[in-house]
């Protein structure tokens, strides 16, 4: 691929300031541990890893119209299973995350297939998830092996990238989620552009049956495309489980995560790449500017569910698809589409009008 060959892309004046706007929000975020002391160094990863939730949400959620819910599994798999491997029998922590991912990936592919075989809709998908989110729960909070309700506590000394842990400083967290959110981005985006399979994807959300008539494999796709999200969901889980070196249902298994996920996206724009992640950095600048007026954790979290109300009722107002359409089209109303408008062809003279009648 030439140098030329990237350019071209930047044909538009959207895709320009787009094009501005990723480069500087990667620049400042390179240098943000160095511009901020350790504790806010703390929330930019909070806010990365919020970006990361809900950008693997959005490839099931958004991209195939899958609203499930089942995501809380997927969480709760990549927290536990650093927890039970690496904090109890000294597994690599590497080794559990990678354990994590595929344990969830199998388990999304499992429960679509399921759902696909009883033929449920959109709004029985994200019950029947959420009945499944709930049943782990509890199973979590009743069996030993997991820590049952008092959870399972980090007791290691092993620090470094090697072993994915950091005590003093929180830099290694944020760079190593910033890491992930950038190549699951970048493949996310090739994946949906290069390949058939990505490609697939909208049509099966618009019509899974006109989809199925131009050839494409709607279950077989739908599946890989929930294995893939909650694959990836999982990674979030084990990072902030060796974040806060605590896991228990309570912390990674509530029904509050699959929502704050759902709700993230669809604010953001579901279907679209920078949306989730705006939304997911957005919710927890929310939640650190309320903490900054001595809100407690537990009414932050019931301000941050009247933010989302409010939001969520604004964007049914001006009836946007979320803040990244409406970003889209306020820069299209300020530079132009950026496209020459196509003059219409004359029209071509099918005889000559004599006495009022075509000749």
């Amino acid at each position: 691929m030439t140098l030329r060959n990237p350019l071209r892309y930047l044909d538009t004046p959207l895709r320009r300031v787009n094009a501005v706007v990723v480069t500087v929000a990667l620049l400042f975020a390179l240098v943000y541990p160095y511009l901020v002391p350790p504790p806010m160094v703390g929330v930019g990863f909070v806010a990365l890893l919020y970006a990361l939730r809900n950008f693997t949400w959005n490839i099931a959620g958004g991209y195939v119209g899958q609203l499930s819910l089942s995501h809380i599994v997927a969480f709760g798999t990549g927290a536990f299973s650093v927890a039970v491997l690496t904090w109890r029998h000294e597994v690599n922590a590497w080794i559990a995350l990678v354990v994590g991912v595929l344990i969830s990936a199998v388990v999304g592919f499992l429960i679509s297939l399921l759902m696909s075989r009883f033929g449920v809709n959109a709004f029985f998908l994200a019950l029947g998830t959420l009945a499944l989110s709930l049943a782990a729960a509890g199973v979590a909070a009743s069996w030993t092996f997991l820590g049952d309700t008092n959870g399972i506590s980090y007791s290691g000394s092993e620090e470094g990238f090697a072993h994915l842990m950091w005590y003093i400083d929180p830099s290694g967290f944020y760079y190593t989620t910033l890491g992930f959110l950038v190549v699951i981005t970048i493949g996310i985006a090739a994946l949906m552009r290069f390949t058939h399979f990505g490609r697939s994807l909208p049509f099966i959300r618009e019509d899974p049956v006109i989809a199925a008539s131009m050839g494409i494999k709607v279950v077989r796709n739908q599946a890989l495309a929930m294995a893939l999200s909650m694959g990836l969901t999982s990674i979030a889980g084990t990072l902030i489980a060796q974040y806060v070196q605590i896991v228990s249902y309570e912390s990674v298994l509530t029904v509050e995560i699959g929502v704050a996920m759902m709700v993230g996206s669809i604010i953001g724009g579901a279907g679209t790449l920078a949306g989730p992640i705006v939304a997911g950095i957005g919710i927890a600048v929310l939640e650190e500017f309320l903490r900054s007026f001595a809100v407690s954790s537990a009414n932050v979290s019931s301000y941050t569910q009247i933010a989302y109300a409010v939001v969520v009722i604004l964007l049914l107002r001006f009836g946007t698809g979320g803040i990244m359409p409406l970003w889209e089209a306020g820069v299209r109303r300020v530079f132009g589409t950026g496209r020459k408008p196509v003059a219409p062809a004359a029209a071509e003279p099918v005889g000559e009008l004599v006495d009022g009648r075509v000749g």
